[in-house]
């Protein structure tokens, strides 16, 4: 009797799971906000410059340098490349390699699609880091 309650809250637990995470850190976020905001407030209210930028040295509104963007994209497109690549080389060896493999034809298809739009996001994020790159720097 006891393994049947358990075989039942498990599956409820993880539905109200997926819903109560994302939740939670949305309020989390809000208040984190509503704290700096109150902070800042009080700062101008004091007379005093409040910093321009957060504790994690991000400029408030989200706004980021040009060198702070080109270092993102160029994280995100090596990553994204390199993991494109990967699924490239896995649809080429369930293709090719790999004569009996467990995934039906269907989910190949969709692997090798999933390789090509990952590894163009990738490819894309590489071109906007070098066409980023000031006219100083591509002349040396």
């Amino acid at each position: 009797m006891e393994g049947s309650a358990a075989g039942i809250l498990i599956p409820i637990v993880s539905i109200v799971m997926v819903f109560a995470v994302p939740i939670v850190a949305i309020i989390m976020d809000y208040r984190k906000r509503a704290v700096l905001a109150e902070e800042r407030k009080a700062m101008i209210e004091k007379g005093m410059t409040p910093p321009l930028i957060d504790e994690d040295g991000n400029p408030y509104g989200r706004m980021r340098s040009p060198e702070a963007q080109r270092a993102r994209s160029l994280r995100a497109g090596t990553i994204l490349l390199a993991l494109g690549i990967g699924l490239a080389v896995a649809f080429v060896m369930l293709q090719y390699v790999v004569t009996d493999f467990f995934l039906p034809h269907r989910m190949v298809g969709m692997l090798a699609v999933g390789s090509a739009v990952v590894g163009f996001l990738g490819l894309g994020n590489l071109v906007y880091y070098w066409l980023s790159t000031p006219k100083s720097l591509k002349d040396t």
